[in-house]
């Protein structure tokens, strides 16, 4: 593997635990309880999660966009040190990256709070400020790779310079397109796919396998 020159993160579970990108919005918007009864139906498999997340974005409907930046960091629950890490990277000259399956709204907020260089996620429809409860452009797992060789093409970066680091399903076809990958807090699926494995509440512990 040549020179270190990006690392792209995942975002729910892997920067942000238990309160996941669209969960967030559709807590603000008052819509927990709906949310809850789509998580079901996809849990017991009745819906996939690509179906469950365009019902997940027509709970947004009404909401402003500007509430989720004002409100993120008192609902997400993020892994300690997201900011040490990000700048720990930038000294090195490594880039570093969000891409989500969920809203790229709360990829833009966690990107402007933690000094992140980009972020890629699912479109969902904003109109004036307030969501209208469609998706525009969804990203899934194929999605993601366009995202990252997009980044990738647009600052010179091979396959081989780059570290995926991610927790799910969706993040498989990602950690082989990339030189490196690193499954975090994830299940042994994940883990089997990634070349190493941690779990930790502390992001920090990513860096023995990138520095």
């Amino acid at each position: 593997m040549g020179k270190l020159k990006l690392v792209c993160f995942d975002l729910d579970d892997t920067l942000i635990r238990e309160i996941h990108s669209v969960m967030l919005p559709c807590i603000l918007n008052g819509k927990e309880k709906e949310h809850s009864f789509i998580q079901e139906q996809e849990e017991k498999g009745i819906i996939d999660y690509i179906s469950a997340d365009y019902l997940r974005a027509e709970l947004l409907l009404g909401l402003e966009e500007r509430e989720i930046a004002e409100s993120f960091l008192e609902i997400a629950k993020p892994l300690k040190n997201i900011k040490s890490v990000v700048e720990a990277l930038h000294k090195r000259s490594i880039k570093c990256i969000v891409i989500t399956v969920g809203p790229k709204q709360v990829a833009k907020v966690v990107c402007n709070i933690w000094g992140f260089d980009d972020y890629f996620g699912s479109d969902y429809e904003v109109v004036e400020g307030v969501f209208t409860g469609k998706i525009l452009s969804y990203v899934g797992a194929e999605q993601k790779i366009e995202c990252l060789q997009y980044f990738c093409r647009n600052n010179d970066i091979k396959p081989e310079e780059c570290i995926a680091v991610g927790d799910g399903l969706t993040d498989i076809p990602i950690f082989g397109y990339c030189g490196k990958s690193i499954a975090i807090n994830s299940s042994t699926k994940v883990q089997m796919s990634a070349m190493y494995a941690v779990d930790t509440e502390d992001l920090t512990d990513i860096l023995k396998y990138i520095l």
